[in-house]
């Protein structure tokens, strides 16, 4: 069996006809605002592109025209890009402010996104992917979104709970798939799909989920999500965690009526703009495990810190040191990670300091020397390519603001910046 045959058995013949017209459709584009970074004053209408808002709201708008990541502004953190129907899961979400959240399948990271903005900077947030490059981009954008919060991990969802046990409130499991809602994106998908696929994707799924108990709490919330809309994916394992001790968190709101399943929300772009999308809010009823006791870190000698108050004010960070790195952890565990918290700093082997980009990117109104910048200054693009710029701040290590909101850092010298935004962001 193909995929349309598929299709046609799931949606019916007029179902499945207004599916694959929409297949035929430009991709739709969306963006959250980050909340935690932009100002109250912060208007996203006023930055040269359209937005809708979506109907699940949390900040999230669907976009036309324009290029939004070609603003500073993205640069800056202030939005991340994310297709629509991808928002759904954790907008609808009842994620309460102080919650432990553990991202398992994170990369690139829009969901822990939108969990860190509704923590609001409280709270903590894991946000893991087992794919080691995955993961290296998942850390750079959270550096740039500069949630304080978050820690970034690179281990196999089956190894989470050795390492946290029962730690968390809320958990996000955004399982691989076989991306049946992918394929107006990535047309491949549509040739390469099976029902051997579907279930060795529901198998997969399965064993992530097992994980995903094991990290969470007695009353926590599963937010199971996929991007695909084969039932053996989607309200079959929602529904094999009911078996297990699970209450499903439904939703009244109008905008989810056209989406309801048997268990869950199932998002077609025929039906809702966006490229496809499927989640599941499951409370957990059953007794959790216990809660890995963790080792604490280090504290930084106060002969580095004072080093650090050499460019920058540490008035209420806590610093530690792992290795070479100088950071103000989001959660006080030495355990191998990516990122945690916000990097500082790396220590050089004659002991000199390098300010970190994450510290330019989080912390940048806090440099003693700062190039404050505008949006339509055309240095501001100069910097973000990668060049110099005549700046009239002090000599030494410095950050780079556009209309106070921090970009990157630089080294000031004579009048002049030299530029150390890193070569993978800067624009072409």
């Amino acid at each position: 069996m193909d995929y349309t045959e598929e299709m046609r058995k799931r949606l019916g013949e007029r179902g499945s006809e207004e599916y694959f017209a929409a297949l035929r459709l430009p991709p739709v584009k969306g963006l959250h605002v980050n909340k935690v970074k932009a100002r109250e004053d912060f208007d996203i209408n006023s930055l040269g592109f359209s937005v809708r808002a979506l109907g699940c709201g949390g900040g999230a708008y669907e976009v036309t025209g324009g290029s939004p990541t070609a603003h500073p502004y993205y640069r800056a953190g202030l939005y991340y890009m994310q297709e629509p129907s991808a928002m759904y899961p954790v907008a609808f979400a009842p994620i309460e402010r102080g919650s432990r959240v553990l991202d398992m399948c994170a990369a690139p990271g829009g969901k822990s996104s939108m969990a860190a903005v509704k923590l609001g900077g409280s709270g903590l947030i894991v946000a893991n992917d087992a794919d080691r490059s995955r993961a290296a981009a998942l850390r750079e954008n959270m550096t740039v979104l500069s949630y304080p919060n978050v820690v970034v991990t690179s281990v196999r969802a089956e190894e989470l709970p050795k390492v946290f046990g029962c730690a968390f409130d809320v958990v996000i499991a955004d399982v691989p798939c076989s991306g049946e809602g992918m394929m107006r994106k990535e047309p491949q998908a549509a040739f390469d799909w099976s029902l051997k696929n579907i279930e060795a994707c529901a198998l997969r799924q399965r064993r992530i989920l097992d994980a995903a108990d094991a990290c969470l709490k007695e009353g926590g919330l599963l937010i199971y999500s996929t991007c695909t809309f084969s039932r053996a994916e989607d309200e079959d394992n929602a529904l094999m965690m009911t078996e297990r001790g699970y209450e499903e968190v439904t939703f009244s709101h109008p905008f989810l009526a056209a989406a309801r399943v048997s268990a869950g929300y199932k998002f077609y772009p025929h039906v809702y703009r966006g490229e496809g999308q499927y989640f599941c809010i499951l409370r957990k009823t059953a007794r959790g495990g216990e809660e890995v006791r963790l080792k604490k870190l280090q504290n930084a000698p106060g002969s580095l810190v004072s080093s650090v108050r050499a460019f920058m004010d540490t008035d209420g960070l806590t610093v530690k040191r792992r290795g070479d790195m100088l950071f103000s952890p989001a959660l006080d565990a030495d355990i191998p990670c990516l990122m945690n918290g916000i990097a500082i700093a790396s220590v050089e082997s004659d002991g000199r300091l390098t300010p970190a980009h994450g510290s330019a990117t989080a912390l940048g109104d806090r440099f003693v020397s700062r190039a404050c910048l505008s949006a339509d200054d055309e240095r501001t693009a100069k910097y973000l390519r990668g060049e110099e710029i005549p700046a009239d701040c002090p000599d030494g290590w410095c950050s780079v603001l556009v209309d106070g909101y921090p970009l990157g850092a630089g080294k000031a010298t004579g009048g002049v910046v030299k530029n150390k935004y890193p070569k993978s962001l800067r624009l072409r």
